[in-house]
């Protein structure tokens, strides 16, 4: 037998030391390989997907940048306060002015503190039973850095969507690969593949949820006018205000020496706590804007029925 037939297929198999049988079983074996299909672009015209629905729509907390309220007024009509635990504090401050004057001689004068005198007095309860009509003007109100706590939203109807110019690039079809039994392929290319339609019965997704978060630039209301409520009773906690009423004076005059003593009078105010009682509060806003909001979503449970697609093209299908 020449060289060239002994290394042909046909003598090389009969030398192995295997039968025919088991090779061809691990010919079949080999074809059961894990392939992937790459495929450079499928595009879809159009296609609708009716009834589309979700289930739920879960809204994280929302960061909100700034709640800013402009041009509002407040008036709190017919109202009873009662300051509770009224303690003041009477402090009579006392100052010294002189001047002498000696004429060609000269003149001198100063200022000298005397200290001060401390009243205190414990007024208890004080009711003031009517309190008329309190109108406010607030220019503006600047809240920075609020939270907010949103509520899911669900059963979502969204009817039908309309889909127009899909297009995929780069698509590797599965990601893991494909598993083939029982028939080997080589590598096969495929320039195009057009389909007229694909339509499908039903869709369902169970959680779909983006990487970052929703941002929404911001909202505004114009003109927002809050009717009289009624406050039965408003407790508020401990307070203090401070006053100081202008200073009084003696002074006596003795031609060459001048002497005054000034009087300043301050009231220290501490309150326990206030209450309104049977007051009617209404406001009137002319503009509250809310800037940068930024909330997480996620949806669960999104179904639609009779997916439909038109003029389905696939560019470059490798396998």
């Amino acid at each position: 037998m020449s060289l060239k037939e002994r290394l042909s297929p046909d003598s090389l198999l009969e030398s192995l030391p295997v039968s025919r049988d088991l090779l061809t079983r691990l010919g079949l074996l080999g074809a059961q390989v894990s392939r992937k299909i790459a495929i450079d672009q499928v595009s879809v015209d159009s296609g609708t997907l009716s009834n589309l629905k979700v289930e739920k729509v879960t809204l994280g907390s929302a960061s909100i940048g700034t709640l800013k309220v402009t041009n509002s007024s407040a008036s709190v009509d017919n109202a009873t306060a009662v300051l509770n635990q009224v303690r003041t504090l009477v402090e009579l401050g006392f100052r010294l002015d002189w001047k002498i004057d000696l004429g060609w001689i000269g003149s001198w004068d100063g200022r000298e503190d005397l200290g001060s005198i401390d009243i205190p007095v414990d007024l208890g309860t004080i009711t003031i039973p009517d309190l008329g009509d309190i109108d406010l003007q607030i220019p503006a109100i600047d809240i920075p850095g609020l939270v907010a706590e949103m509520q899911p939203i669900n059963q979502l109807d969204l009817g039908a969507l309309e889909i127009a110019g899909v297009r995929l690039d780069k698509l590797g079809l599965p990601s893991t690969g494909l598993s083939i039994t029982g028939m080997g392929v080589g590598d096969l290319t495929l320039s195009s593949l057009t389909v007229p339609a694909a339509d499908s019965e039903a869709l369902r997704i169970n959680r779909a949820a983006p990487t970052g978060t929703l941002n929404l630039p911001g909202a505004a209301l114009q003109n927002v006018s809050i009717p009289a409520i009624s406050m039965p009773e408003a407790t508020s906690a401990a307070f203090a205000a401070d006053a100081e009423a202008s200073e009084k004076s003696l002074s006596v005059n003795l031609g060459i020496l001048k002497v005054t003593i000034a009087v300043i009078p301050k009231v220290h105010l501490n309150v326990g706590s206030m209450t309104l009682k049977d007051a009617k509060l209404a406001a009137e806003l002319g503009n509250v804007s809310i800037n940068d909001i930024s909330l997480p979503v996620a949806m669960e449970g999104i179904t639609g029925g009779e997916l439909g697609l038109n003029s389905i093209s696939v560019n470059k299908l490798t396998f």
